[in-house]
Formats: structure tokens, sequence, C-alpha cells
């Protein structure tokens, strides 16, 4: 494939999917041909053929256009069983992110794709944000120490997303909340744990080196989302079980401590909550602060400008200024995130995590809810 466009299609074109479909115009190398999604009959994409007569027409896309890859954004639900039958067709798959729906719910899958050869590509975008990858060169030259606490989170007001402007809640017509509200009312645990936790692993060698031990999580009573209802005289008769905020503490087999919190339905500014803690220092995400001691004045913090280009990764030495310029919405990540993508279909760099890291951030998810429902530690 060195020289060829790698043929590419969709399953799923909703938010998620339109901002990568958008974003690979920019990228040479991919030349998407067809999408399926049977609630987009009015997208006019101009040499993209549509397959929206069902929610089983993606099979007839499959066959027909013989896809060298294919990005799955559907909903949660039906990740598994898309990415298989894009597995089985011949085609590697690009797989969105979401919380797990069960214990080893991927299992199937990492069966199939290894009997198939077939590469599944995780499209967690925060692996990609610039000063993540940089904190992992940092950790990986020593100059935090060896890591004792790391914290990180999903930390973003999602109830414009989950209540319509009437207070009903899973109403918003042609968005994700017809589907994703109903884990709002029917679980509790973190819904959705990749964004803070996989740039963790990654840093501190998770799932590679090191292995969780243990998982305890809590949550908060549910009260956020009521009071939205309340403020838009909606139905107040709904049923919320999903506490507002779900804190989940676990512990390595190395004796690293991380911290993940779950926050979508309370007001606040949009955060991913990164600090990672080591015996020589200690960098605070949100914040962009660093303390290294030795290096930075004593018990002062110092902007990580300068620490974020020494150790900037090869990613964002190669595609960084391309990637600001035409991914403002989500600050170069995604766009690094395809061309590393890109990279590995091509045989250069290896993609920085694969179907089995997936299946450990995801687990969390189910993890999280059993150690809430039974009030106890989970063994790992």
């Amino acid at each position: 494939m060195e020289n060829d466009i790698i043929r590419t299609a969709f399953i799923g074109l909703g938010y998620r999917g339109m901002q990568l479909f958008n974003l690979l115009q920019c990228i040479s190398g991919f030349r998407v041909v067809a999408f399926a999604d049977p609630g987009k009959t009015d997208i006019p994409l101009p040499r993209v053929k549509a397959y929206t007569r069902d929610e089983t027409d993606y099979l007839r896309m499959l066959h027909e256009q013989n896809p060298q890859l294919v990005f799955v954004a559907s909903p949660w639900k039906c990740h598994v069983e898309h990415a298989m039958r894009c597995l089985e067709q011949g085609a590697d798959v690009a797989l969105e992110i979401k919380g797990g729906l069960y214990v080893d719910e991927y299992l199937p899958l990492l069966k199939l794709a290894k009997q198939t050869g077939r590469k599944v590509y995780p499209l967690e975008n925060t692996l990609f944000m610039r000063e993540v990858m940089a904190m992992s060169c940092l950790v990986q030259a020593g100059a935090l120490g060896d890591i004792v606490y790391m914290r990180g989170g999903y930390r973003h007001d999602l109830r414009h997303l989950l209540l319509d402007d009437n207070g009903t809640l899973g109403n918003r017509a042609k968005t994700e909340s017809v589907w994703r509200s109903r884990f709002y009312q029917e679980e509790n645990g973190d819904l959705y744990p990749t964004h803070g936790l996989a740039p963790l692993c990654f840093i501190a060698g998770i799932g590679r080196t090191d292995h969780f031990k243990c998982l305890t999580s809590f949550a908060s009573r549910p009260a956020g989302l009521m009071q939205r209802i309340r403020e838009l005289n909606g139905n107040t008769d709904v049923k919320i079980t999903l506490g507002d905020v779900v804190v989940t503490q676990l512990e390595t087999e190395k004796g690293i401590l991380l911290s993940l919190t779950h926050d979508t339905t309370l007001p606040r500014p949009r955060s991913l909550d990164f600090e990672i803690q080591g015996t020589k220092g200690i960098w605070q995400g949100d914040h962009r602060l660093i303390y290294i001691e030795g290096e930075s004045p004593y018990e002062t913090w110092e902007p990580d400008n300068m620490y974020i280009r020494r150790y900037e990764h090869c990613y964002w030495q190669q595609w960084g200024e391309t990637a600001l310029e035409v991914d403002t919405h989500h600050k170069g990540m995604d766009y690094v995130m395809l061309k590393a993508l890109e990279e590995d279909m091509r045989g250069g760099t290896p993609y920085p995590a694969n179907l089995q890291d997936l299946a450990l951030w995801t687990s969390v998810t189910p993890w999280s809810k059993a150690s809430i429902a039974d009030r106890k530690t989970v063994s790992l």
C-alpha cells in the first residue's frame, strides 16, 4: 500500500463521523468512497456512494465497495458487530471510542482480528494531544522520576446534548442523545473512561509493562440533570440513575495510583483533569504547569511550554503545524491521529494503541458499575 490511496468507508456519519470525514479531505492518502447510515438520507456528498436503506445496508457497502479501511462511528451498541463484519470482508477498522457495555465485550473482536490478521485502530484522540505526547517522552526520559500518582477524567457538561429545549431527555433530533441518554437512566458508573484513562496508560505503560490490580468506584447522587429539567419545565417524573460525579481509583501492580473522574451533568468548563506526579516532579495538564525538582525554582510552578518543546513527540514535529491549521476543533489531535493511522497502514511507525488497549480502557465501565453496585473493591 506504499504508494496507493487508501480506499476508505464510513459506518455512521453523525456528529463524530462527519468531523473525521471532513478531516480526511485534508489528507491526500485517503479517499472516502462510501458511507452507510440509515439516518443520513439527506446528506449530499459528491463522489461518495451512500448506503442508507436500513440498518443492514452497510453489509452491501462492504461487499460492493471493498474498502481497505472502515471508520466505525455508529452507536455504541453496534461497534463490535460492525467492526467484525468489516474484518470478515478484509478491511482494517478505525474504531470510535466509547465506554464498555459489559465485561469481555471485545473478546470476539480480538479473536477475529487475530484470525484474519486485520488491524483495529482505536480512535482515542486524547492520546495525540501535543502535551500528552510530549509528557510521554518526558516521562520516558526520566524527568519526573518514578511515577507514583496520575489523574485524569472526562469532565464535560453534556446537559445541552442530553436534553432538548423543553427538558426532554434523549430527544435531540439527529444527535447521539437519542441513544446515549439511555445510559444516564439505566446505569451508574464511569460511562466514558477512555479520554482520561488512555493517555495515563500510554504515559505509564499500563497494559504493557504494568497492569491494573484493583479498582474502587464511588458515585455522587444524581442531581444535575433533574435540576436542568426543572429549569426547562420538563417532566420531573423521569428517573436518573447515573451519579453526577463518579470517581474511580485504580491501583497497578507496580503501586501507581490512578484517579479517574466522570463528570458530565453539572455546569463546568471542559477538562481532562490531567496530573502526573513522580519522585522528581509533577505536571498539571489543565493549568499547563510543571515542577521539576532541581530545575524549577524552589516550590514554584513553571509554565510547561519549554518542556513541551524540548520533549516534542516526533508526530508533532512532522505534522503539528498543519494539524493546528486544519483541526481547530480539537487543537490538532484528530489530524495527528489520522496521520498516525495512515503512517501505520503504509508500514511506517506503528500506531501507539491497539485493540487490546481499547478492551482494557473500556473495561473500567463495567468494573466501576460493579464496584458501585456492590460497594466493594474489584480485584482485576
